[in-house]
């Protein structure tokens, strides 16, 4: 549930931000006109220096309504600047990162909020209620050295976001924190490398019942569903698939038979939450993919900027690197170790869930197949893509070092014929020939928990 509820929010944060500023002024300007019509008998403790007349208050408050109404309209057309550099420039998926930014919505918010603040003060300001002094310009004294302020930092916000490498160091630290997230449920888990064949008496498929992307799954819930049946669910799609209606998601096994199968195939749709676009919230491949989406517009032959491209290709392998780390490739959620070691087959094991989380050769090939076909002919950017590999691999967990290494022989293999001159081959073959060194018995890999216990018993 919550994790619907913060994909739900996500899409709203923008209405949020502006309702919330808005329903805050009127709630203030209602709160000021009941003290200034002396409905509230507050106004006469005041000190005289916080009361103004009436006519210097429509004077301030005409003035500021204006003013707010302008410097709204500037920084919303700043805002749509933005958004086509971003669009243009970098990758239209980056977009949302500044659109849904706290200090843009809330540069915004604020200046709306004290826009209604000053006109709903000033309409009703009509002189036959008021006693010839009022309090309201005194809040809006503040609302106006907080606009200021607000607009300052929005500048400062402004000018780093269209920096490209304070971009991507930006968008990796976000995509870390939700990396770091997924890896520390599946370390929770029990992990096997590869799902053994499962015979049992009956298979049921259960299908998706609507045309989507998968946002998230709720796997606690849907491991209910298992204990509650009986059965071994292994889910045969990941978070960010699109999926069309009727199309198999999962593959139930049970030696007992289930009457109602449409019903249980419901209650199982009811664990993953559907959404009409990706989100980073819960999709670590579509993070990944706004860096390499960066680096590829920065290699297209309008920006021609391969620098930039090499900046997000390192931050990318980084990313990368922490999955490559990971012992095992499916997550057996509901059961422990001790009792998956013990069946190793499955076949005395009910209610589980079995889920491909780390797909390693998936992840590298999707991550760099249009990077190595649109940076083959540039020397600097290649060595960059076996840098990054030289990277993962020393970092790579035993089973995956072997995949980091056939997948690296397939990026020379697709490339070594571009360079002919030998000092170009000379650079690429000690990089592909750094990789293939490294040995497992030569370094201990250690996943992040171990380490942390160790340091911890040290």
């Amino acid at each position: 549930m919550f994790n619907k509820w913060h994909l739900r929010l996500e899409d709203k944060r923008i209405w949020q931000v502006f309702g919330r500023s808005m329903a805050l002024s009127l709630i203030l300007s209602m709160l000021m006109i009941f003290l200034d019509t002396s409905t509230l008998h507050l106004l006469n403790d005041l000190p005289e220096w916080m009361l103004t007349d009436l006519t210097t208050a429509r004077q301030v408050l005409a003035t500021l309504a204006g003013t707010l109404l302008t410097v709204t309209t500037f920084v919303f057309s700043a805002i749509l600047t933005i958004v086509t550099l971003y669009t243009s420039n970098f990758s239209p998926r980056a977009v949302e990162d500044f659109l849904l930014d706290t200090t843009s919505m809330r540069t915004l918010g604020v200046f709306l909020g004290g826009f209604i603040y000053s006109l709903t003060s000033l309409v009703f300001m009509d002189g036959s209620q008021y006693d010839g002094h009022v309090f309201s310009v005194v809040i809006a004294w503040f609302y106006a050295i907080g606009s200021a302020l607000y607009f300052t930092k929005f500048v400062y916000q402004v000018s780093n976001y269209i920096q490209v490498d304070k971009l991507v160091s930006r968008m990796y630290n976000e995509t870390k924190e939700q990396y770091e997230k997924n890896i520390d449920f599946f370390q929770k888990q029990t992990r096997i490398e590869k799902i053994p064949e499962i015979k049992t008496t009956y298979q049921y498929e259960m299908k998706t019942n609507r045309e989507s992307y998968i946002g998230t799954i709720k796997f606690e819930k849907l491991a209910e569903h298992c204990r509650e049946y009986g059965v071994i669910c292994v889910i045969t799609l990941k978070i960010g698939d699109f999926v069309s209606k009727d199309q198999p998601f999962a593959t139930l096994y049970t030696n007992k038979r289930i009457k109602d199968v449409e019903k249980l195939n419901e209650l199982f749709n009811q664990t993953i939450v559907y959404e009409t676009e990706r989100s980073a919230s819960f999709d670590s491949g579509y993070s990944r993919n706004k860096l390499n989406e960066i680096a590829l517009k920065a290699m297209s032959p309008g920006i021609n900027d391969p620098n930039t491209a090499i900046h997000a290709v390192h931050y990318k392998s980084l990313l990368e690197a922490k999955f490559a780390a990971l012992k095992g490739r499916y997550a057996v959620i509901g059961e422990t170790e001790d009792i998956v070691i013990e069946e190793p087959d499955f076949s005395g094991v009910t209610g589980m869930i079995v889920y491909d989380f780390n797909d390693f050769f998936s992840h590298l090939h999707v991550g760099y197949r249009q990077l190595v076909h649109y940076m083959k002919d540039d020397i600097s950017s290649i060595e960059a893509i076996f840098d990054a590999l030289v990277l993962i691999a020393h970092a790579a967990n035993e089973d995956k070092l072997s995949i980091v290494k056939e997948y690296s022989r397939y990026v020379y293999e697709s490339v070594i014929d571009n360079f002919p001159q030998p000092l170009d081959k000379t650079a690429i073959d000690d990089r592909y020939n750094r990789i293939l060194s490294i040995k497992t018995e030569e370094r201990a890999v250690v996943e992040p928990d171990e380490e942390t216990s160790k340091e911890k018993a040290e």
